[in-house]
């Protein structure tokens, strides 16, 4: 008995691989977010599934102790998520950790996911970068994401919605200005696939000219540039001066002295304040 993740197109379906295709027609059955999305796949490549059983976000401790039962009586079964691979911002972690957990065998497929296309067409860095999923909603939590990310020197990879996408560059835009490299890949594989690069300022201005350009999947893309040895000037003025101005004073000085953003040093100096 195997399980087997199976990565599903993300848009256009002949990305769907030759081992995906042959793996599914062997298997006794298949867990699907969708039936309907799966369907529509299946009917492309002419496949025929004994039993389709359906395991998504609301699926619980029943619905995997259905796909273990099945796995028990000596049948392989299958899961793919409505676009990419299965687990990389979709349900399955914990169906894939008690199979393990029961010694089931389980094969990964490699094949399409969204973020790796969007993160080499980019034009940033990809030699070092940091998957986090979708974005948070709260402002106070972006603030924290972004200034962690800020200190990283690789690109880091969010999902982010087309209600948000306007929103959120307009914050990385205060925070950080001209210090954030920005790329937004839209409908990565689909018929309206685009790259937005440039600064937060910049690709808003692209939206502002052309509002179509919202409608979509977007996967944003920043590289901050490298300020950490700059900051040791911004750090040291904060233990001179902390206590004698504010934390908005000391970002304004400190930004005139070093060039930094003084938004972003706002932002850092708030973090030093709660530590203390």
């Amino acid at each position: 008995m195997s399980f087997y993740i199976i990565p599903s197109p993300v848009g256009n379906l002949d990305d769907f691989t030759i081992r995906a295709v042959n793996t599914i027609s062997e298997l006794d059955f298949l867990a699907v977010e969708s039936s309907s999305s799966a369907k529509k796949l299946l009917k492309k490549y002419n496949l025929k599934i004994k039993e389709i059983v359906i395991y998504n976000d609301h699926s619980d401790e029943k619905a995997r102790a259905k796909i273990i039962n099945l796995l028990e009586e000596e049948k392989n079964g299958g899961i793919i998520s409505e676009a990419g691979t299965p687990l990389i911002s979709d349900p399955g972690y914990k169906l894939i950790s008690a199979l393990i957990k029961k010694n089931i065998k389980v094969i990964p497929l490699p094949g399409p996911t969204s973020f790796i296309p969007a993160l080499v067409g980019s034009g940033l860095p990809t030699n070092k970068f940091h998957f986090f999923g979708f974005l948070p909603k709260k402002i106070n939590e972006l603030k924290k994401i972004f200034t962690k990310c800020s200190a990283d020197n690789g690109t880091s990879i969010f999902f982010e919605s087309p209600h948000r996408i306007v929103s959120t560059l307009n914050l990385i835009d205060n925070l950080f200005g001209m210090e954030a490299n920005i790329c937004v890949a839209k409908e990565i594989s689909k018929i309206h696939e685009r790259f937005l690069r440039g600064t937060a300022s910049e690709i808003l201005l692209d939206f502002k000219n052309d509002k179509d350009l919202l409608k979509g999947e977007f996967i944003l893309m920043i590289n901050f540039l490298s300020i950490e040895e700059d900051t040791s000037v911004a750090d040291k003025l904060f233990e001179k001066l902390s206590g004698k101005l504010s934390n908005k004073e000391l970002a304004r000085l400190s930004s005139e002295v070093t060039g930094i953003n003084k938004n972003f040093l706002y932002e850092r100096f708030l973090s030093f304040s709660k530590k203390t």
